[in-house]
């Protein structure tokens, strides 16, 4: 199951507002594997295929290909705020560092 932060829900509703996609899905997706290490990217997507796993927790629906349903257990989409912005933070909690997008603060805000 993927989480997602009630801060990073909030951010993404309002990026959903803002492309007039409110009813958009969350779609986490793999970008590449360098060193055997997964970076995943963050995007709105219409609608779900049927090989969609779909997770839901503040009212964002979260969707994972079922292929990546095994890698992304367990994985939170955050929100990072500091002062040069903000970024989605992708994470597993038993890895060290961030994955995907956000994993320095402010270097992909608003990546939906």
């Amino acid at each position: 199951m993927v989480k997602i932060t009630e801060l990073a829900a909030q951010k993404v509703k309002e990026i959903q507002k803002v492309k007039n996609k409110e009813n958009a899905f969350l779609r986490i997706y793999l970008v590449s594997e360098g060193c055997g290490i997964p970076n995943f990217g963050l995007t709105l997507e219409e609608s779900k295929t049927d090989d969609d796993i779909v997770d839901e927790e503040y009212g964002i629906s979260i969707l994972t290909d079922i292929e990546l349903a095994a890698t992304l257990e367990g994985t939170i989409v955050d929100y990072i705020e500091c002062k040069t912005g903000g970024g989605f933070e992708i994470r597993k909690p038993k890895m060290d560092h961030a994955e995907g997008c956000g994993g320095t603060c402010g270097s992909c805000s608003g990546s939906c």
